[in-house]
């Protein structure tokens, strides 16, 4: 192992669920079901095992209103039981829960959105872990939003041009955590998919061939292994 820093902010693109019940000749929903009964294990273990501050989790992506309508209603139905069957714990636990993307879009059902601010508000005083889930998220939509609020604040003299740079993260709904060391995204595809893109600059990224819904703690062990692995020089070169 080398002298790399410990992992505060590790991210995860959970895919394959679809996939996973194909080929075992599943209804779709069930993938998906699946997949939602691993989410506390894994987000706990990199908390309590590896004592990492944030996780973050990609659960609906701007993009994904494009699937059947069927099939975006079950989605919300999981996340919202997940919500309503877990919230104690998570309290118990001292995590909150923060949400990364556009809650504004009236497309959002009236019954998920009370659920997840709900959960935010129960879950607002924990300071112990963060668990972050990316819902209703594209990364281009959050750096297109940070620009017009910088742009806006600038014209009402709120912030100057040469304060941009330093300022920028607070424009993005990350703004209060560090920046990702670890990308985990399963199912063997290679791409981010408007995933966290800015805060992915230096990012160490793992692409499991396992589907999500098989994902465990041994095979995170092993992507976390690989991670401390890894020579991450930030541009500069090896000692």
């Amino acid at each position: 192992m080398n002298d790399n820093k410990p992992i505060s902010h590790i991210a995860f693109i959970m895919d394959g669920n679809g996939r996973w019940a194909k080929k075992r000749k599943l209804d779709r929903s069930l993938g998906h079901e699946k997949g939602v009964s691993i989410i506390k294990d894994i987000v706990m273990d990199c908390f309590n095992t590896y004592s990492i501050k944030t996780v973050s989790l990609f659960t609906f992506s701007s993009e994904n209103w494009s699937r059947p309508n069927r099939e975006i209603k079950i989605l919300f139905k999981l996340l919202g039981d997940f919500f309503n069957s877990e919230i104690d714990f998570f309290i118990s636990q001292g995590v909150r829960i923060n949400i990364s993307g556009d809650l504004s879009d009236s497309r959002i059902p009236k019954k998920t959105l009370k659920t997840i601010l709900n959960a935010i508000e129960k879950t607002q005083n924990n300071n112990k872990n963060i668990f972050n889930i990316l819902f209703n998220y594209g990364s281009k939509n959050e750096i297109h939003r940070a620009c017009k609020n910088i742009a806006l604040d600038y014209k009402s003299n709120k912030i100057k041009l040469d304060d941009i740079d330093s300022k920028f993260d607070d424009y993005l709904y990350t703004k209060e955590f560090s920046n990702i060391d670890l990308l985990i995204r399963t199912s063997g595809e290679q791409r981010l998919s408007n995933c966290l893109l800015y805060q992915l600059a230096y990012a160490e990224l793992i692409f499991n061939p396992v589907y999500w819904p098989d994902y465990n703690l041994e095979l995170l062990k092993k992507d976390i292994d690989i991670y401390y692995s890894r020579d991450r020089r930030f541009g500069k070169i090896s000692s």
